[in-house]
C-alpha cells in the first residue's frame, strides 16, 4: 500500500503541476487562436487523467491512514494535498518519513535510505 500511495502521489503532483502551471495559463491567457492556445486546448484533457489518478490516491490515502491510525488533521492534509499545486511533493516526503519512524513494517525492505 505504501509503495502505491508513493507512485500515485508522484503522479498526482506531476500532473497537478502541469495542467496548473503550463496547461492552463496556455489555455486561458494566450492569444485566442494561437498555436499555443490551442495547444493548451488539446493538454487540458490531462485534467481529466489527473482527476482520475486523484480519486485513486485518495482510496489509498485514506486505506494507509487506517493502517497507520494518523490523526484526522494530518489525514486530511493527505487527502487534500494533491488539490494545491506543488504542495504533495512536501506532503509526500513527510508521510514517507512517518510510515519510515512509526510503521517500518508497511515499508520496503531495501529502500529505508532513499527518499529523506
Amino acid at each position: 500500500l505504501f509503495p502505491a500511495y508513493r507512485i500515485l502521489a508522484f503522479l498526482v503532483g506531476v500532473l497537478l503541476a502541469f495542467c496548473s502551471l503550463v496547461v492552463f495559463p496556455a489555455r486561458h491567457f494566450a492569444a485566442s487562436g494561437s498555436a499555443l492556445q490551442q495547444w493548451g486546448e488539446t493538454w487540458s484533457i490531462l485534467w481529466v487523467a489527473h482527476g482520475w489518478v486523484f480519486i485513486v490516491y485518495v482510496v489509498v490515502s485514506f486505506l494507509l491512514w487506517r493502517q497507520t491510525r494518523w490523526t484526522l488533521p494530518f489525514a486530511l492534509l493527505v487527502l487534500v494535498s494533491g488539490l494545491v499545486p506543488l504542495v504533495i511533493f512536501y506532503v509526500e516526503r513527510v508521510v514517507t518519513r512517518r510510515i519510515r519512524a512509526e510503521h517500518p513494517e508497511l515499508a520496503p525492505a531495501g529502500h529505508a535510505s532513499s527518499g529523506g
